[in-house]
């Protein structure tokens, strides 16, 4: 356990995976941060929105730093008044991250504590204090100090979406200017993921620095950024990676910013299974549910629904039920699904449908309902 700092940006405790600050607010919360390196963001993102469904945290955040060659992190942040469910949220998440993404990592103790504060300086210390300068914000010690300046993205403008993190990144490497690109993922009250942008340019004297705003503007031929005259109590929000002004986008507008290959979001279970239904529901399909991984629907079709593929579970399930029933199986690993298709033993039996993991948030119920008449009628 480390306890750091006398002033309240920087009066932080560190404890294994988690760095924890007390709420700003009078509410007597507490904050807390866990950082995660990670190689696959595509199937992680789906994972963690999860998370933010279920409300295990408040919002995460993907940081890309282009001073250290666009490294990527994922700060996760919990907020809760005891400090033992704070501990539990974060170990349930870090062992479901772990069965299925092997390769990712959450930081601890002086990593963690070294990484968190990199996007304010690599310096500061109890001694530290910041000031407004300008439209920006200057953080100073005994050795050294850093301006920040916010500029605030507006993904309205951004007409290439597919490559847009890339030319944005490559652009601010070519004109000179380093610093932070902040993506913020929250949910709202239906559940829906909200995002927002922001970059935040750091440099040693700001009287220096090229005009960033208008040479991203002319490049972009849009007013894509705009900077941001903010207070001191901001640079709070940019140490615990929150959005700087109350403007959010909704994240399936956006799908091919961190998606650029498919049509939509790589689902998990929990979340197919809330589509899958609500499909069924909005085509008037009945339904009854036998288990996470399988349901019972018109009284004439089981619906397998796999992660990944479990021989053994789908043998037992047509054992019992086939042929009394006809049988649609999805496995969303995609691997699984390729595996599955090339097994004889049910590639050539009749009434088993194998369903592309890629085609089941277009898939039409309908066909249960049309199925079932023709084979009543």
């Amino acid at each position: 356990m480390v306890k750091k700092g006398k002033y309240k940006l920087f009066n932080y405790l560190i404890e294994n995976h988690l760095i924890y600050y007390k709420s700003i607010r009078k509410n007597d919360k507490i904050i807390a941060f866990a950082i995660l390196v990670y190689k696959n963001s595509k199937s992680i993102l789906s994972v963690l929105n999860e998370f933010l469904r279920k409300r295990l945290i408040q919002y995460y955040t993907i940081q890309i730093d282009t001073r250290k060659n666009c490294e990527k992190l994922l700060f996760l942040n919990f907020e809760d008044s005891k400090r033992e469910r704070i501990i539990k949220s974060f170990n349930f998440i870090q062992q479901n991250i772990f069965e299925t993404h092997n390769s990712a990592k959450f930081l601890k103790e002086k990593d963690l504590e070294t990484k968190f504060l990199s996007n304010i300086s690599q310096e500061i210390n109890s001694n530290s204090f910041v000031t407004k300068l300008s439209e920006s914000i200057k953080i100073s010690n005994d050795n050294n100090s850093k301006v920040f300046s916010f500029f605030l993205i507006n993904l309205d403008f951004i007409k290439k979406k597919k490559s847009f993190i890339l030319d944005f990144l490559n652009l601010i490497k070519n004109l000179g200017s380093k610093g932070v690109l902040i993506i913020n993922f929250k949910t709202d009250n239906n559940d829906d993921i909200k995002i927002s942008f922001y970059f935040v340019e750091e440099c040693e004297n700001v009287e220096n620095t090229i005009n960033l705003e208008n040479s991203i503007n002319d490049f972009f031929q849009s007013n894509l950024i705009k900077k941001q005259d903010i207070k001191i109590r901001t640079i709070f929000n940019y140490l615990w990676r929150l959005e700087i002004k109350d403007t959010f986008y909704f994240l399936n507008d956006f799908l091919d910013l961190f998606f650029p290959k498919i049509n939509s979001i790589p689902l998990s279970l929990p979340e197919i299974n809330k589509k899958f239904e609500q499909n069924l529901l909005n085509n008037q399909i009945e339904y009854v549910r036998l288990g996470d991984n399988l349901m019972f629907i018109e009284h004439s079709y089981l619906f397998i629904i796999l992660e990944n593929i479990d021989s053994k579970y789908i043998l037992r399930i047509l054992k019992k039920y086939y042929p009394k029933y006809i049988i649609y199986i999805l496995i969303l690993n995609e691997l699984g699904y390729k595996k599955l298709i090339k097994a004889k033993s049910i590639k050539l039996v009749e009434n088993i449908k194998i369903i592309n993991p890629k085609d089941i948030q277009k898939f039409n119920c309908q066909e249960f309902k049309s199925n079932y008449y023709l084979k009543n009628t």
